[in-house]
């Protein structure tokens, strides 16, 4: 097959131009899913007043512990909220959240329920390693599905009761596009930069 010199570079030319383009262009067009963890807890709960509801935290805390914890989500709750949902999805504070979901970091995760709080990694809480390096994160999303406060008595001043509740938590985003495709449009780029010269080697 015989190709004339003056149609080579053309050609190399439109496959650059189609090689960048593709590269450069994003790859996920809408926010998914990333992860739900599903939440199913029975949590004693005791005050100085009766219970009817309850305080629900959960807060961000960077490995090296030289920011103060972002507050993801600060709520409460009680019976008649069963059914709802809260979405944090902007702000300066979720922008601090996103930034330690995705620093490739196995930051911690506190959550509160009442008085009582427990720590996590954030690979274990979420099922991840270590979190959600290379996404945007576009919301996060706390589905409280049933709950129920069950008095258990007093003891002196105290109140006693017994919380509990089912519901998930669920972040969505974008997935970004892969080192590769980026590097397949720099090669393109080169490609163009170089064909002219070697036209003009040819001529």
């Amino acid at each position: 097959m015989y190709l004339k010199n003056n149609r080579l570079p053309a050609c190399g030319f439109l496959l650059s131009c189609l090689f960048l383009t593709s590269a450069l262009l994003p790859t996920t067009v809408s926010a998914d899913l990333l992860l739900s963890k599903a939440i199913n807890e029975s949590v004693p709960q005791s005050s100085t007043s009766p219970i009817d509801s309850v305080d629900f935290k959960i807060f961000l805390e960077d490995q090296s512990g030289s920011l103060s914890p972002v507050p993801v989500f600060e709520e409460t709750f009680s019976e008649s909220d069963a059914g709802t949902s809260l979405i944090f999805s902007s702000g300066p504070l979720f922008d601090q959240a996103f930034s330690l979901l995705t620093n490739g970091v196995d930051d911690f995760v506190t959550v509160y329920v009442g008085p009582l709080s427990n720590t996590y990694n954030e690979s274990a809480f979420f099922g991840l390693m270590p979190d959600l390096v290379g996404h945007n994160i576009t919301s996060v999303v706390a589905n409280l599905d049933t709950i129920e406060i069950t008095p258990l008595g007093q003891v002196m001043s105290m109140h006693f009761a017994q919380l509990d509740f089912t519901g998930s938590i669920e972040v969505h985003g974008l997935s970004l596009p892969e080192p590769g495709g980026l590097l397949l449009g720099l090669f393109a780029l080169i490609g163009l930069v170089a064909l002219p010269q070697r036209q003009r080697r040819d001529s």
